[in-house]
């Protein structure tokens, strides 16, 4: 038996992988609530290898929320192409997919190492829990580190400008301060924190700006005051979108993983353990890594009982 921990993007596609495999697969929930990581992200794919892989996907397994998108990442460029994963819908939909595929769920919340001994005991395990990798296994390569990152949830489209309301279009900054605040991580002493700012259409909601606080230590730790992260969000967007200073909506927060270097942890960290984790732009990743480690994790299964 190959047990996942984790049950967001990365450790559901791994599984659906492993599964097509023939592999006997438990997946375990850490059950950390509507913030995840995958809850939280944007999903939009550029036309191309990314996308085509989630069509294939989506032929194999049925609906997984895949639908497409236009994008303007300048205030003057024109609407592009592009896809986008709506991540509830995602969530959503590969719980069936999952069980169509006869993987095992199991609900439990795992918080050190000493949670991982008898999971090890039973056969391979895959860490595909983004932050909390950090917190079961400190051995970790140091390039996997932690920050906390937020959006604000807008209820009302009508909040949107029109050029975003339909057909749906996604605004985008043509480059995200995000990915270079992560390349600097080992180098900081003390927190620090970027906006980037966008909207973002997603089913019924529209996702507003991301917010990234990135802290000096590996791990993420105690999570940073929700209402400051809030202010400093909407002053952020407020200087393109004012109308969004004082909009109704929910702002949310979670911890998430990445690698300083932009190349995520995909690997085999010692015999029977494996990684997957440290994405910066998961939807758009996670398809190819997870069918690769799937791959090597079967024939490793297939080694042993030669």
């Amino acid at each position: 038996m190959i047990t996942i921990v984790g049950a967001g993007l990365a450790g559901s596609l791994l599984a659906l992988e492993l599964a097509d495999r023939g592999q006997d697969v438990t997946l375990i929930d850490q059950g950390l609530g509507p913030a995840t990581a995958t809850a939280l992200s944007y999903g939009l794919l550029p036309p191309g290898p990314a996308a085509r892989a989630w069509q294939q996907l989506q032929r194999r397994h049925g609906p997984l929320g895949l639908r497409r998108r236009w994008l303007q990442l300048s205030r003057r460029g024109l609407p592009l192409p592009a896809w986008q994963v709506e991540p509830q819908r995602f969530e959503a939909l590969v719980a069936a997919a999952l069980k169509q595929a006869g993987v095992k769920r199991q609900a439990r919340l795992l918080q050190s190492p000493d949670d991982l001994t008898a999971l090890r005991n039973q056969g391979p395990l895959v860490l595909a829990c983004g932050a909390g990798c950090r917190d079961l296994a400190p051995q970790l390569d140091s390039r996997l580190r932690c920050s906390w990152a937020g959006i604000l949830e807008l209820d009302d489209w009508r909040l949107a400008p029109a050029r975003c309301r339909w057909p749906a279009i996604a605004l985008l900054p043509e480059r995200f301060s995000r990915l270079e605040l992560e390349q600097r991580a080992a180098a900081l002493s003390q927190d620090e924190w970027i906006v980037d700012t966008g909207l973002v259409p997603c089913g019924t909601r529209l996702l507003a700006g991301q917010i990234t606080l990135v802290r000096p230590a590996l791990a993420a730790g105690t999570p940073p005051d929700a209402a400051l992260m809030e202010q400093r969000l909407r002053q952020a967007l407020a200087k393109r979108w004012p109308r969004l200073a004082h909009a109704q909506g929910h702002y949310r927060q979670t911890a998430v993983s990445f690698c300083t270097d932009g190349v995520p942890l995909a690997q085999c960290v010692e015999p029977g353990l494996w990684v997957l984790a440290g994405f910066s732009g998961a939807f758009s990743q996670l398809p190819e890594a997870a069918e690769t480690m799937a791959a090597e994790i079967s024939r490793a299964e297939a080694d042993k009982s030669c």
